[in-house]
């Protein structure tokens, strides 16, 4: 995520939602997340899911990496969705799909929470 977005950048992530489940192999080296490979994190600091995670944004977006996009649903603020849905799915693979309707879903649930709260702070809430 970069850190200087702007607020038209805010509105058009707040107005979309988009899920993508990829498959692939990922590795991550305990050693490397600890160590830091970037030289600015130390053994001595805890092992933290975000370091985790960053490693692994790392490691995605390598142009060597190999990834496949099984499902990628757009949802627009008016409700507009499409899906691309990968072709002769394996009896696995329609466990990621299912894992990723649900994702949809529960994304759609908490970006509308999140608006109403949003909406509530602005307007103020009417009990």
């Amino acid at each position: 995520m970069a850190d200087n977005k702007s607020f038209g950048d805010f509105i058009q992530d707040m107005t979309t939602l988009d899920v993508v489940t990829v498959t692939g192999n990922l590795t991550v080296l305990v050693k490397d997340v600890a160590t830091g490979t970037n030289g600015k994190d130390s053994d001595s600091r805890p092992l933290r899911f975000g370091r985790i995670m960053r490693e692994l944004e790392g490691n995605i977006m390598k142009r060597d990496s190999k990834i496949t996009a099984l499902a990628a649903t757009h949802v627009s603020l008016d409700k507009d969705t499409i899906s691309f849905v990968k072709e002769n799915l394996t009896a696995d693979e329609a466990i990621y799909l299912t894992f990723h309707n649900d994702t949809v879903k529960a994304a759609g649930i908490a970006r509308a929470a999140m608006a109403d709260g949003i909406s509530k702070l602005l307007l103020g809430s009417k009990k």
